[in-house]
């Protein structure tokens, strides 16, 4: 499999190439500041990535796949903080039992969201799996107590299945937009570029989805949207490039990082 993925050799070279990423901004009025947490796991020692369906009776996104996450309070000290709350409320896991690797760039959507990446140790999920509502145990003893109110579904993807071909889709878009690019800063986004550096767009772009294919078999749920580029941008930061994975997975993402990703076209 992936030996050590996750060990601190890795975890250190991931959090490298993650500060390297760029961020992006669309600036079209004020918006309001979200926070997710990406889980690392182990599922019977398979390096994965914890997503939760949320329920089907939230006001917002029902029945959506994503990652623990929610809005920022003004009592939360800062993104890390809202990632940590969020995931404890929905899932049960306590803040101290996750290892925090890095902030990933933040985006624009609905509202401006910033990604946590963290590691929450070994996870059991067959509880969770076989009843929607039931409570799963962790190897260590840590349970995750599942919140009906904001979440129908947790599961696993295993590193080895979100890089496997017949799992990895593309969408492409256009759109019309004020597009601005600009670097990652530190902090929540409190405000906008000057209006004279903004112009309009054609925006076409390509996305990565994982899953639930008819042509391949490929299980679902579907990944997609937001949730998917989220966990394309770890996936390419944290697989290892060196000849010992020249056969391995890594290799399985480069038809998508190949591609062009984002064009744009002034107007």
């Amino acid at each position: 499999m992936l030996p050590d993925l996750f060990g601190p050799e890795n975890r250190r070279r991931c959090i490298e190439r993650l500060s390297k990423l760029r961020g992006y901004a669309i600036h079209r009025k004020p918006i309001s500041a979200s926070a997710v947490l990406i889980p690392l796991c182990l599922v019977q020692n398979v390096p994965s990535i914890l997503f939760l369906q949320r329920s089907g009776h939230l006001r917002t996104h029902p029945s959506e796949i994503g990652f623990p996450g929610g809005k920022c309070d003004a009592t939360d000290q800062d993104v890390v903080h809202t990632a940590l709350r969020e995931t404890y409320e929905e899932l049960g896991i306590a803040p101290d039992s996750v290892d925090i690797w890095a902030r990933l760039p933040r985006f624009d959507a609905r509202s401006t969201i910033y990604p946590v990446l963290g590691f929450c140790g070994h996870l059991d999920l067959s509880s969770s799996e076989s009843n929607l509502h039931s409570t799963s145990v962790t190897s260590d003893g840590q349970r995750l107590h599942l919140n009906p109110d904001e979440v129908s579904n947790v599961f696993a993807r295993s590193i080895d299945w979100l890089t496997n071909p017949e799992n990895l889709f593309f969408s492409e878009f256009r759109l019309h937009s004020t597009f601005f690019l600009l670097p990652e800063t530190a902090g929540r986004l409190d405000s906008h570029p000057d209006a004279r550096n903004l112009r309009p767009h054609q925006v076409r772009y390509t996305l990565p989805a994982f899953g639930s294919h008819p042509l391949t078999g490929s299980v679902g749920p579907r990944i997609w949207g937001l949730t998917a580029i989220m966990t394309y941008c770890v996936l390419s930061s944290l697989l290892p490039q060196s000849p010992s994975y020249s056969d391995g997975v890594s290799s399985r993402l480069l038809p998508l990082l190949g591609r062009k990703s984002l064009h744009f076209d002034e107007h």
